[in-house]
């Protein structure tokens, strides 16, 4: 792999490392490495900077740049936990055999192994038929997840029943419907609506005050409208309940920095129509829309670095 760097003094220079030297360093534009080892030459007639620095056996890297400056969350919504104890003729042919704690599970994990900085679920933990099993299963993925240092917040959503709801409660995850949090050292306030079919079921957050927070994030589980995606065609046009943004958005835009929705089983990166801050559908983590079998079962990696939020989908496969 190559990379282009700039040193201390502003010069350009190239980073080769190779394969066999197996180095793992995450790099991250705007970041600062020391680094160390390596081999370094100088070609007079090369295209691109003069001077590259090649990894070798001593080679080594230590960021700089404090992790502090960097804050990640994996987002996702709809794991339907207790999905496959449906009815088969009440599911889509491609989703009969699905089984949801699976997908759960590689979510967490997913988290875990990306040492992300906390885990925001935007409801539908579970299904509405769940098994104490299903409840042992997430609480423990949770628990997990928590002792590994990653805090989960989450919201409800229409499927998620009184069973489920005692489990969550008992912790250690987070509840922050009709609440919101600040964490990482004042770089996120997160506000959660559960579930309100249609309307608002608690009151939308307002302008933060001195709390510090850099970055504001709402996390719903209904319809929004008006949604349109990336081609600004309209979306998810048929709920009846949908949830109507635009007179909150009127008030919120100017400090509101994403919007997450779970509810809708095909995800995608959207908007609200004539207002700027983006949205996430975040799909299910599971093959299991009605609608299409192409719905991409995913989760999100959202980074929050210095004042700007960046949003990459993953799919769970």
């Amino acid at each position: 792999m190559e990379l282009i760097a700039t040193d201390a003094d502003e010069v350009e220079l190239r980073v080769v490392t190779w394969k066999k030297h197996d180095v793992t360093v995450e790099w991250e534009v705007g970041a600062t490495y020391a680094i160390r080892g390596g081999r370094a030459k100088r070609y007079i007639d090369a295209s691109g900077p003069e001077l590259r620095i090649h990894s070798n056996a001593d080679f080594a890297v230590e960021r700089l740049t404090p992790e502090s400056d960097r804050l990640r969350l994996l987002v996702l919504g709809d794991t339907h936990v207790g999905y496959r104890h449906r009815a088969s003729n009440t599911k889509p042919p491609w989703a009969r055999e699905v089984d949801n704690r699976q997908t759960f599970s590689r979510s967490l994990a997913r988290a875990r192994d990306l040492d992300v900085d906390a885990v925001v679920h935007a409801g539908d933990v579970f299904d509405h038929e769940i098994t104490r099993n299903d409840r042992d299963h997430v609480r423990e993925e949770i628990r997990r997840t928590h002792d590994a240092g990653i805090p989960l917040y989450y919201i409800h959503g229409n499927h998620d029943n009184e069973a489920g709801n005692r489990t969550l409660r008992q912790g250690p995850g987070i509840h922050i419907g009709g609440e919101a949090v600040v964490f990482g050292d004042g770089a996120v306030r997160l506000s959660g609506l559960d579930y309100g079919a249609g309307e608002f079921s608690s009151p939308p957050p307002e302008k933060p005050g001195d709390d510090g927070a850099s970055v504001s994030i709402i996390v719903i589980h209904d319809t929004p409208y008006p949604a349109i995606d990336e081609n600004e065609s309209p979306i998810h046009r048929t709920d009846p309940n949908h949830l109507d943004l635009r007179e909150f958005l009127d008030s919120a835009e100017g400090w509101l920095d994403l919007i997450v929705s779970g509810h809708l089983h095909v995800g995608s990166r959207a908007s609200i129509a004539g207002y700027e801050t983006p949205l996430i559908v975040t799909g299910p983590t599971a093959e299991i829309s009605t609608s299409t079998q192409e719905n991409a079962p995913s989760t999100w990696l959202v980074t929050v670095l210095n004042g700007e939020v960046q949003v990459e989908r993953q799919r769970l496969v």
